[in-house]
This record gives structure tokens, sequence and C-alpha cells, in this order.
């Protein structure tokens, strides 16, 4: 019996040394949630992997994106660690939020782009925009892609008589944020009628909505004359069909690394005073940006947490994790990884401000 027992035991410390016998021996990790744009879920996934990694196993930031209005949302009620959002907080989203956790903080974490995502079958140029012309086709004032107007701005494409499908986002977005606040900057009857919002007033008889990203670039994918609206990244990733637009200056431009960092030169030394931009201290409108090279929708998103991080878990920890992690994604490392991903990293002076307002963060 007693012998039966010993291998009984040596064959347990066998199983428990060589195959872990289902046990995790490394420390459980720190687990962070966060919730909110599509924008930034392409870095967002190479970020939390390499976290994990860089601290050894140690905090795991689980991370959905179901949009900005979700992860202001999310954050505001406490649901999450952090959201994220690629338009500011407005005052009565700041006024909920008061009242429910104090000041909210917003920090910048990568730059990127938003571009007119199409499905032209036999159309193997890029087709040319212009905001105006977008802003006509997304009220449904241009419904044909061979109307005269889009020929003209594109001579020698042999554009189809094939009617055309805005897509856009169902959902509070801030891509649909960039996007309408863009559009808004152009057209003045856009911004009467639609407005910069991240759900803008679509006219009721035109177009479609689709949930996330994913939803609007299977939609076009699928509908031949469909246009829409998606992240660079994302269209990058998807090899999508995008059109360039023309900026400020009369030029016609691709969303590309170089444009998109132009743009970010272009304003973010100027002085935000109009909402919800002047609401914070560091949010910034990237849109319609001077400059000759600037593509003219692009934008910032931003991780957005409350200044106050009271009553965390094990004595502050999950609170100074999320700082360590906000603080590790503006690095050199974090904005190497960003690069990768086809965003504009952070300028090195703003990312000094932005460690500096991290470090005010008060955690209890």
């Amino acid at each position: 019996m007693l012998c039966r027992f010993r291998r009984t035991a040596l064959l347990l410390a066998v199983c428990l040394i060589f195959a872990g016998c289902d046990r995790d021996p490394s420390p459980t990790a720190l687990e962070l949630d966060g919730v909110g744009a599509t924008f930034i879920e392409p870095i967002m996934k190479f970020w939390t992997e390499q976290y994990l990694e860089t601290t050894g196993g140690k905090v795991k930031i689980n991370y959905q994106a179901k949009g900005s209005g979700a992860g202001i949302a999310s954050m505001t009620k406490r649901e999450v660690a952090f959201g994220c959002s690629d338009a500011p907080m407005n005052a009565k989203q700041l006024a909920e939020a008061s009242q429910n956790g104090g000041a909210v903080v917003h920090i910048p974490l990568v730059i990127g782009a938003v571009v007119p995502m199409y499905n032209l079958p036999g159309v193997a140029e890029p087709v040319k925009f212009t905001g105006p012309v977008l802003a006509a086709i997304f009220t449904g004032k241009i419904r044909k892609w061979n109307d005269g107007i889009l020929t003209a701005l594109n001579p020698g494409l042999n554009l189809p008589d094939l009617a055309i499908q805005p897509v856009y986002r169902a959902e509070p977005s801030g891509t649909s944020f960039i996007f309408s606040d863009y559009l808004s900057k152009v057209d003045p009857e856009f911004k009467k009628t639609v407005g910069a919002s991240t759900m803008p007033k679509w006219p009721n008889d035109v177009g479609i909505g689709q949930q996330k990203s994913d939803g609007v670039a299977g939609h076009i994918d699928r509908t031949p004359g469909a246009i829409g609206y998606i992240e660079l990244t994302f269209a990058l990733d998807k090899r999508a069909t995008y059109g360039s637009v023309r900026n400020k200056a009369g030029n016609d431009i691709l969303a590309n690394f170089d444009s998109i960092l132009a743009a970010a030169d272009a304003n973010l030394g100027e002085k935000q005073t109009e909402e919800p931009y002047s609401l914070h201290e560091m949010t910034f409108n990237l849109t319609n940006a001077g400059g000759e090279k600037s593509y003219p929708i692009a934008g910032i998103s931003y991780g957005v947490v409350y200044q106050h991080l009271e009553g965390e878990k094990a004595g502050g920890a999950k609170g100074k994790a999320l700082v360590e992690f906000l603080k590790w994604t503006v690095s050199s490392e974090g904005q190497n990884l960003a690069m990768k991903r086809n965003f504009a990293p952070l300028p090195a002076s703003l990312r000094e401000k932005i460690l500096a307002r991290l470090g005010a963060i008060s955690i209890q």
C-alpha cells in the first residue's frame, strides 16, 4: 500500500514539473480593461501584446473596440479602467463624469487619418475627392459615380454609370466625428444640416449605417458603388481601395505617413478655441490643416481616464499600472510600434507634456 502511494506521488510530481497539470506557475497578471475607438484598435493589439511581455506577464491590458461613444460611456460609469476616443468629451459628457468621478484627463496616444473607401470595379487609379464633393455624396446631392462634378475632378478615369451608396457608422463613433468635423469646415450647409458629431444627422433617405469599421468595410466590399469612411490603418490592413482628398492648399493628397505628419505639424501648435477641444488641456483638431502636403482628414485618438483614481484595488495597484501603461504607449518604444502600424508618432515636445500630465494623476 505504501509502495503504491509512493508511485502515485512520484507520478504526480512528474506531471507537475513537466506538464504543469493545468497549473500556471507564473504569478497572476494584473488585468486592466479598456473600451473605445476602433481608430486605435490596430496599434492597441500590438501594444497590449508587447506590454504583457515587457512586464514579464505581470500586467495584461484587455481592450475592446466598440466605438468612441462606448469608450466614453464605460469610462464615465467606471466599468473599465480607461476609455479611448477620437472625439474629445463634450460639455455634457464632462458634467456626467464630474458627478460620477470628478475631472477627466485626455491623453493623446496616436495620430492617424480617415480615408474615403469605395468599391468601383474596373477603376484602378485612386479617385480624387474634395470636401464639398464628399459632403454632397453623403447628403445625396451626388448620386451617380459618373456625375459631371466627379468626372471633372477625375479626367481620364472611366467612372461608371453606377449608383453611389454611402455607408456610415451606425453607432457613436470618433471616426464619424473626425469625418463630419472636416466636412463641416469645408461645407457650411453640411455643418448646418448634418453637423460635426460622433452621431451625425445623416439624411434618412441616403445611405446605410453599419456597426464599427468592420461593418462599414464589409458592406463596401460586398456592394459595387458603395463608399464609406474608415481609418487609414484599417484600410491598409484590408487592402482596401481609397481616394485622395484635396487639401486647403488645393493639392490632391493621399493619406500616408508623411501627409499625416504634415497635418500634425501644421495644427498641433495652434490654440484650440472651439469646443470640445477648448475644454481640455491636450486635445487638438487636425482636420483641414494648412500646408502644401497635409492630408485634410487627420485626427488624434485619446486615452481617457479620471484625474483621481481613488478606490482602486490592491492599494492603488491598478491605478499605478494604468498610468505606467499610458506612459509606455507614448514612450519611444510605444511610438515606434505605432509607426509600424502606419500611425504618425507624437512629437517629442508633446510627449513631454503628456508625461507631466500623467505624473499629476492622483492615485490612492
